[in-house]
């Protein structure tokens, strides 16, 4: 009994009790403290989205318009853009060649400025055509005879006159010259196609399909301090690329 009491009182039933069976138990070790300072990786900055910008109707943009050219306005303006122009390369137009103005349609290129609707737009582009039937070519007897054989006048068409403003800046213009040409030739659908450009437009008309007349460009009899090459061309195999 002395020696129950005795283990009891030194603890011995408690230990077996606490299932140590007397067993020294594992202290946990100190916490170490030390300097280093925790780095963690940095997290990627997103970027703010941008707020969508506000819709604009492409009739309120800057823009380009082809417009027919018949006023006296419209003349003077066109008159003004072609002596910048000619200028430009030094050329100066005789007066037989103006006198056929009013028998060709003008078409006109301007420059259309949101917030303007009410003033009159820049006229920065132009060009021409006119039909064999109302007026003569403007060199019409420097091409061969041959050429023009089998055909009446209504189905012979000539384009020229394109000017460009020599200040222009903005792109497009060339191209919706030539759209704006190439519509109006499938709504008359010539036979022939004759037009004089001048050196610097000659592989852009040949590109188009245009043929030559000669190797050289020529002196032109209606303008000083000019070279324009005879070109013409077949509108059925023009269009035959486009034809759907």
């Amino acid at each position: 009994m002395s020696f129950e009491k005795n283990g009891y009182h030194n603890g011995t039933s408690d230990s077996f009790l606490n299932g140590t069976g007397g067993l020294h138990q594992p202290q946990p070790e100190p916490e170490r403290k030390t300097n280093t300072t925790l780095i963690l990786p940095e997290r990627p900055k997103v970027a703010p989205t941008p707020a969508p910008r506000p819709f604009v109707a492409p009739a309120l943009k800057q823009h380009l318009e082809v417009r027919p050219i018949g006023t006296r306005m419209g003349f003077k303006e066109l008159a003004a853009l072609h002596k910048r122009t000619w200028k430009n390369l030094n050329v100066e137009e005789k007066r037989v060649h103006m006198v056929l103005w009013p028998l060709a349609l003008h078409f006109g290129l301007y420059d259309i400025k949101p917030g303007e609707e009410k003033s009159r737009p820049g006229l920065i582009g132009a060009f021409w055509a006119r039909c064999l039937a109302d007026a003569p070519l403007t060199l019409g007897h420097l091409y061969p005879a041959s050429l023009f054989k089998g055909l009446y006048a209504a189905d012979v068409w000539e384009f020229g006159g394109m000017v460009i403003e020599p200040n222009y800046q903005g792109k497009g213009l060339v191209k919706m010259m030539s759209e704006t040409a190439k519509l109006f030739l499938f709504s008359r659908r010539p036979k022939l196609i004759i037009t004089n450009p001048v050196e610097p437009l000659y592989e852009l008309y040949r590109q188009f399909g245009l043929k030559a007349v000669g190797n050289k460009p020529i002196e032109h009899p209606h303008a000083y301090n000019v070279k324009v090459w005879l070109m013409y061309g077949d509108f059925e195999q023009l269009a035959k690329p486009y034809f759907m």
